[in-house]
Parts: C-alpha cells; structure tokens; sequence
C-alpha cells in the first residue's frame, strides 16, 4: 500500500539533516518515515494497556539496583521450609471491611506482606508477632523488590494501568511511599467507637480485608498472625519471586485462588467487581460513565468516593486479568477478557447473604 504524505519544510530539512552521514542505518528517507511509523504504532499500543509480547525475563544483574540488593530481598520471600512450622491465627471478631478501599490499586503487593508473614510465624515459633516488625520488614523488602520490578516495566514499555510496581514504595519520597504501603496493604488497628471504658477497635487494610492477616490488640502490644487463607495463597508460586519472570504479576493458580475467595469471602468487594463488569458489558466502558454506576453502589458515599472505588476495583481486576483497556488519545475505555466474562457468569449464579 501506498501513502502519500505532506511533511511540513521544516520537518524535512531536520530529517535531511540527521541522514547525513546515517547511510548504515538508514538507506533513504523513506527507511526512516518507516521506522518512526514502527515506533510510534508501539507507543500507541502500550498506552493502550496491551500486554508486552512474549513472556520476558528481566535481568535483574542488568544494572541498578544491585543484583545482590534483589537476590537478597527475593531470597527473603522465597519459601522452602516446613509448612508444618507456620502457625496460622484464626480470624478476630474485630470488625474489617468487607470490600477493598479504593486505594489499594494493586494485589500483587499483598503477596509480598504475606510472604513475610509467614517466615516471620516461622521465626518466632508462634502464631502472632510485633505488628511493627511486619510493617518494617515488609516496606523494606517490598521496597527492594519495587525498584527491580519498576525498571522491568520501564523495560518492557508498560504504561499506566498495566505497570507492576505500582503500589510498591519506590519513588523520590520513599519514606511516604513506606508509609503508605504499611497502611493500605500491610494494615493497622483503628479506633471504632468509645463507649466509656470500652475502647473498641476495627482493622484496616488490604491484608487484613483479604482474610490473609489478623491484628489484634494483645495486652496493650499490637500483633498479627498470618491465617489460613493468608498461608494458603503465600504458598501458591509466584513468577517474580520464585521464577524471576518479571513480565506478570501472577500466576494463573494465584488468579484462581484469588477469585475464588473474593467471590466466598469478601462478598462486597465480589458485589462491586460485578457490578463493573455488567457494566463493560452493557456498553458503559469509560471511566466516567463508571463512576456515575459506582454511586448507586452506595450511596452514603460522599462525593469523590465512587470515582476512587471505580479506579481502585478496576485497577484490581484489570491486574487479575479480566478487564483490558483501549486508549484513543486521552479518551479510555475497558473492555471484558475472556476470563472477565467467565467471572462475570460465575458471579451471577452466585446467591447473596
């Protein structure tokens, strides 16, 4: 096929000007009209969600960080011990959300909390240990972890959406991103009511909404416990931190696992991911005709709480495979995987309670 293009003159004398002297790499201005039409339909489609080709591995020896800095914070989460060693917690009557908060934009990073947990109720010898030393430990690792996984998507061209470091505590303002990843997905007790002397407590954060984490109050010294649902997904593989592949966040057993257990255990957040995805169905696949659909979710929302739900469950769900996103310049739309639409079945011959 034939195009026949108008280049402005000023274009043409700068392209002119780099041929000069370029005969190796480019043997006429037509080779590099080609090449610069290749790079930009590559641009294009990583800003539009597509996944990278193939199945790449990062070289985590390529360059900063050190190698050594990441094959120790993988080493740390890797687990080749006795299952039998790990004593898990069971589940406190505390109050916990029964759907993620809008801010927990990715999973993968419970992964990590997990990870730790366990090799720290390996350590100990005992079902609970210092809430603190799990928020240290994992914001440090995780934070290790990040700046690998971050170059990775740098990369393999990943744009916004389908970045795998995002969530994990890298950055110019670390101590603020370590911060955050303590709260939102490693979690903390908060205070619920005071009635007289009775002070009662509620848990927040991603793990603990999983059912991965329990946190207690334990004579007057906040603890956490890694629990049966926690144990059974942080023994599951996973391709970055037991494989070094760094071009998917899970494995396919993960994505299972997880929605098998957002679908009988977190019925809000199973509620809200069906309510996204009906919606993608029937044609309302842009981010704004969404939040007006989050509203009706729950409508003591105040104003900017249904845009963060919407972005915080697709950001979710698009992780776990069953969203995709188109980009047509600023304009975004989703669009239902194969699983998605497998999901979306499933979650509708599902009963309530």
């Amino acid at each position: 096929m034939r195009y026949v293009l108008d280049i402005p003159p000023e274009l043409v004398e700068r392209v002119n000007k780099l041929l000069q002297g370029r005969s190796d790499k480019y043997r006429s201005p037509q080779d590099f009209v080609v090449a610069a039409i290749q790079n930009q339909l590559y641009l294009e489609s990583q800003e539009a969600g597509w996944p990278a080709t193939g199945t790449e591995k990062f070289d985590v020896s390529d360059s900063s960080p050190p190698a050594t800095q990441i094959t120790s914070a993988i080493q740390l989460l890797q687990l080749s011990i006795d299952l039998a060693g790990v004593k898990t917690v069971p589940l406190s009557d505390l109050h916990r959300p029964s759907y993620l908060w809008g801010q927990y934009n990715r999973v993968f990073p419970v992964k990590i909390v997990t990870r730790v947990a366990a090799n720290l109720a390996r350590i100990k010898g005992d079902g609970y240990f210092p809430l603190g030393e799990l928020h240290e430990k994992s914001a440090q690792i995780a934070g290790e972890l990040g700046k690998a996984i971050e170059k990775a998507d740098k990369s393999m061209g990943r744009k916004r959406g389908t970045i795998i470091s995002a969530g994990l505590p890298i950055g110019r303002r670390e101590d603020k991103a370590k911060l955050r990843f303590k709260n939102q997905f490693v979690g903390y007790l908060a205070s619920n009511k005071t009635d007289g002397n009775n002070h009662q407590f509620k848990i927040e954060g991603a793990a603990p909404a999983l059912k991965f984490l329990d946190i207690k109050n334990e004579k007057d010294s906040i603890v956490a416990g890694i629990t049966d649902f926690g144990l059974k997904f942080t023994c599951l593989p996973n391709p970055i931190i037991d494989a070094q592949d760094f071009s998917t966040p899970f494995s396919s057993e993960e994505i299972d696992f997880l929605l098998d257990h957002i679908a009988s255990q977190l019925p809000d957040e199973a509620r809200m991911i069906q309510l996204i995805l009906s919606c993608i169905k029937q044609g309302v696949a842009s981010p704004e005709g969404l939040n007006m659909k989050m509203k009706s979710f729950n409508p003591k929302w105040k104003a900017s709480e249904p845009t963060t739900m919407r972005a915080g469950v697709v950001s979710r769900i698009s992780e776990l495979g069953l969203l995709g996103r188109e980009k047509d310049g600023v304009k975004v739309t989703y669009r239902l995987t194969e699983l998605g639409e497998k999901y979306l079945a499933r979650l509708g011959g599902l009963e309530w309670h």
